[in-house]
């Protein structure tokens, strides 16, 4: 998993705590003197927080810090294809707002091409990644036994570390609606 939800959204400090509802009992209290949770009040909110930075006192929610995670992206790089056939290649920019795609066939580059990206078209691909998880992807997808077939790899370029998912012969679930959506950026086939 790439979201750490109890990494502070505003400064990316670790240094936070749990929040906890409800009316604390005396061993909670004492804990929470302890510095293990911080005492978030006695109503729980729908949608409030529920992590705090000690660094920082930003508080949020689950749904912020993936919404944090996902802001992070600024490229994409996939790749599909076999040793023998089809394979396809694609890179966007989304800080620029550029896509490259390559079509490659048994070994040799056959066509290749570049477009602008408008900005709600990289706004739109950040919420359908989300959509479909991807940063919940586990990091590898092998079907055992299978030597020759379809692999496949895409790198998250992102602020910070970038995140890689890859496999042979095995997809995640969301696979086509990943192939998909990067069609629907290049105009072009990839799978």
């Amino acid at each position: 998993m790439a979201i750490n939800y109890k990494q502070c959204i505003n400064c990316e400090s670790k240094n936070t705590l749990n929040l906890l509802y409800g009316m604390p009992t005396d061993d909670a209290s004492k804990q929470a003197k302890e510095g293990k949770f911080k005492l978030g009040g006695c109503c729980v909110i729908v949608g409030g927080p529920e992590y705090c930075c000690n660094v920082c006192e930003s508080e949020w929610n689950k749904e912020q810090a993936i919404d944090a995670a996902y802001e992070k992206i600024i490229g994409l790089n996939a790749y599909v294809g076999g040793f023998f056939g089809a394979s396809y290649n694609v890179d966007l920019d989304l800080i620029s707002g550029s896509a490259a795609w390559s079509h490659w066939e048994n070994g040799e580059e056959v066509a290749s091409e570049c477009k602008a990206l408008k900005e709600t078209t990289v706004k739109k691909l950040i919420e359908e990644l989300k959509i479909i998880n991807f940063l919940n992807w586990k990091r590898e997808y092998i079907e055992p036994g299978v030597l020759d077939g379809t692999s496949w790899s895409v790198e998250l370029i992102r602020e910070g570390r970038n995140l890689k998912r890859s496999g042979a012969n095995k997809f995640p679930e969301e696979w086509d609606d990943f192939c998909k959506l990067v069609r629907r950026m290049t105009g072009k086939r990839f799978s």
